[in-house]
């Protein structure tokens, strides 16, 4: 692996009125921050503030159906007031009240298209280097059970 630094990322598009048909339909690493007019909003963390808003860090084998379920999962899911078990991220989101405090126009999306065989690898390398930065994961990274 080149390193996370090196990785082609898209820019960031908001996950409300996204074209989904602008995104690619290959495998690679995504990720959604919270911003506010196009500028992230910190978080804070267990060691420090993350100034980039990282809300989750995943993977996936085509980049547009699963941006197209998590939009849908939040989406709908704050509409409606109920979890999406079609996305981890969404899941999380509605699950714990998100839309409370970070609406989801709030949200933004950006992914990096890379071959099949690495994104397990790019996804926990984004993850550790979160991790060993601030002690802990992305808030939409947490596991929580589902029915």
């Amino acid at each position: 692996m080149t390193g996370i630094k090196q990785l082609q990322w898209s820019q960031w598009f908001a996950l409300v009125n996204i074209d989904l048909q602008s995104i690619p339909s290959v495998s690679g690493v995504y990720q959604i921050r919270w911003a506010i007019g196009k500028k992230p909003q910190p978080i804070e963390r267990t060691n420090g503030t993350d100034d980039s808003g990282c809300l989750y860090i995943g993977k996936t084998v085509n980049l547009r159906r699963r941006i197209s379920l998590l939009c849908r999962g939040i989406i709908h899911g704050t509409q409606t007031h109920t979890v999406s078990y079609d996305h981890t991220a969404a899941y999380t989101y509605t699950f714990y009240g998100f839309e409370k405090k970070i609406k989801p126009d709030q949200l933004e999306v950006r992914w990096g298209e890379l071959p099949r065989n690495v994104i397990g690898e790019w996804e926990q390398e984004l993850l550790e280097d979160y991790g060993a930065k601030y002690l802990d994961k992305p808030p939409l990274n947490i596991s929580v059970r589902r029915r």
